[in-house]
Order: structure tokens, then C-alpha cells, then sequence
């Protein structure tokens, strides 16, 4: 089973699947053979693989973003709305029972005297009024255990709850989780000094040189390809998703939408910020800002050592077919 669930997990999530991978540079000629599309003040903002750009870098976010902004959070929200409103439901519905249960006493106390719970000879349809007795007002624990005894569907009630208990108490904290402290990825980062990709995750970096950059697709999901090294020092692959457009987390982005996002890439490596923008953009940092991948201390130092194994290997993964 657990071999089973690995597989599944490496056949749908190409991140941790080494995949067989062309290399970028190979469309290099048709990409920039593209109309030129130099974005200005207005159109930059809606460049969706973009986290910020100036003359030296171009920094590339992934889905994650979208996903939680479009997805994680509207879910997390719906699914706690419903909380709400099944618990002022419970409450209203209680006020409203009490209200019954109290005029049921009180017409059990008209037939029996205000003693009627001391009473041997009560009837057992009266046996919810002698639990209630003269209480003015029923706890909580009390009209808890009258709701999943005394009435008629008492049983149908409590799995009702339990159940609806049992879905929130699993699924909430998940979500809030993932909403607050699910780790947000580094992004790519496009050094066209150095003419190189890198990006890091958990303290390892990942690096290529524009050559070296894999590119590939698995169940419409388009990703990138760079590397590092694992504790051994033998090259391993990392793939990246690069957001190219609103719904790439749900993989509904079009062929045009991959295409506009990797000539962006290609274009701003070649011939500078002006080949794709007359100005520098920062995208606005998202409000939980303390999920953040740290960026390694060491990571000026990991680059030059993944380099120079790529440099003198190849990439790991390359698929040479035609």
C-alpha cells in the first residue's frame, strides 16, 4: 500500500517526479522570432508568472499563490461560514425546544401537582418531564442528553451531529493550516548576470544554467526543471510551476498561456528588461508574509558547486528523443 501510494504520488506531482526533460534553450529560435510585446505601467501587472522584475533579475512565482487566494482561502471560509450558521442554527433550535419541552412540563404539573417527578405512577411518555423536573432553565448537558433521548428522532439526531462534528473537527484545522503555515515557495529567480536559474527550497538550493534548464509537461501541468545536490553530492532535479496564468493550479492554462510565459522568461535572459518591459515591477508581498521558504545563508555558496557538477555531468534527466 505504502509502495502504491508513492507511485501515485510521483505519477501526478512532476515537483518530485524525475521526469525525462527537454531542454529550454531548444525553442530558443521561435521564441524570439515572436512579435515583440514590451509591457508598460498597466499591462505588467498582468503578467501572471511574475513576482518582480529590474535590469538584473527576474523573479518567477509559482501557483501556490493563486491557489490559495482563489481556492484555499474562499473554501476555508465557506466551510467555517457553515460552521456558523449550524451552530446559530443548533442555538435557535434550542431556544425554541426549551420553549416546548417547558410547556409540556408545565402541562405534566397541571395533570400531577408540582411534585410529579417524585411520583411512582407517571406515565413513561411523561419520563422527559420528570428529567426536566422544575428546572427554569435547562444547561446545556441537560438538553443535550433530553435532545438524543426523549424525542422521536432522538437517534437520527445524535448521528447527524456527531457527524457534522466529526467533518469540522477534520477538516478545519487542515485547512486552517494550510491557510496560515503551509510554507510558501522561493520563487525562480532569473539572473541574467550570470545567466542562470535558481530557486531553493527547505535550505537546499537549485540551479541551472540557461542551457541545463529542463522544460517539460505531465497532465497539462508546464514546468521547469533545475537542480541540486542531494547529501551523497549526485545531481537531483526539482521541478518548478510556473504560475502562466489564474488557474494553473487547477491545470486549465491554455498552450498560448505557456507560451507568452516562456517567452517572457527567455526573452528578459537574452535581451534584457527592455525586450519585455519599459519599467520594474514588484507585485504586492501577500498579507501572510511569515509562511515564507527562508532563503538559504549558504545559498552564494551551493550555486557554484551545483554548476560545476552540471557543467561537468550534464543534467541527470535529459530525454534526448526526437
Amino acid at each position: 500500500m505504502k509502495q502504491r501510494l508513492k507511485y501515485l504520488l510521483k505519477k501526478w506531482f512532476p515537483t518530485i517526479h524525475p521526469l525525462p526533460t527537454k531542454r529550454l534553450v531548444r525553442w530558443e529560435k521561435e521564441i524570439l522570432a515572436a512579435p515583440p510585446d514590451i509591457k508598460n505601467e498597466e499591462t505588467i501587472k498582468h503578467v501572471e508568472i511574475l513576482d518582480y522584475l529590474d535590469d538584473k533579475e527576474c523573479h518567477v512565482h509559482n501557483t501556490q499563490r493563486r491557489a490559495r487566494s482563489i481556492a484555499l482561502i474562499p473554501v476555508t471560509l465557506g466551510i467555517i461560514s457553515s460552521l456558523v450558521l449550524n451552530v446559530n442554527d443548533f442555538i435557535e433550535s434550542r431556544k425554541k425546544n426549551e420553549i416546548g419541552i417547558h410547556r409540556w412540563v408545565n402541562l405534566v404539573k397541571e395533570e400531577y401537582g408540582d411534585k410529579f417527578y417524585l411520583r411512582n405512577d407517571l406515565p413513561d411518555y411523561m419520563e422527559n418531564a420528570r428529567y426536566i423536573g422544575n428546572d427554569k432553565k435547562i444547561s446545556l448537558k441537560k438538553y443535550l442528553y433530553y435532545r438524543y433521548t426523549f424525542y422521536p428522532s432522538s437517534s437520527r439526531l445524535l448521528i447527524i451531529d456527531i457527524s457534522f462534528l466529526l467533518l469540522y473537527l477534520l477538516i478545519i484545522p487542515p485547512f486552517l493550516w494550510a491557510v496560515f503555515f503551509l510554507r510558501r515557495q522561493a520563487p525562480l529567480i532569473i539572473d541574467r548576470e550570470r545567466q542562470i536559474f535558481y530557486t531553493w527550497y527547505k535550505g537546499k538550493a537549485y540551479a541551472a544554467r540557461y542551457p541545463q534548464v529542463g522544460m517539460a509537461e505531465k497532465t497539462n501541468i508546464f514546468f521547469l526543471k533545475v537542480y541540486g545536490l542531494d547529501e551523497n553530492n549526485n545531481l537531483i532535479g526539482r521541478g518548478f510551476i510556473p504560475n502562466v496564468s489564474s488557474y494553473s493550479f487547477a491545470f486549465l492554462s491554455s498552450g498560448n498561456d505557456k507560451g507568452l510565459a516562456v517567452a517572457f522568461m527567455v526573452k528578459f535572459l537574452l535581451n534584457g528588461k527592455e525586450a519585455v518591459s519599459k519599467v520594474d515591477y514588484k507585485r504586492r508581498e501577500p498579507l501572510i508574509w511569515w509562511s515564507k521558504d527562508k532563503r538559504p545563508a549558504d545559498l552564494e555558496a551551493q550555486i557554484p558547486l551545483i554548476l560545476a557538477e552540471l557543467d561537468r555531468l550534464g543534467p541527470p534527466d535529459e530525454d534526448l528523443s526526437e
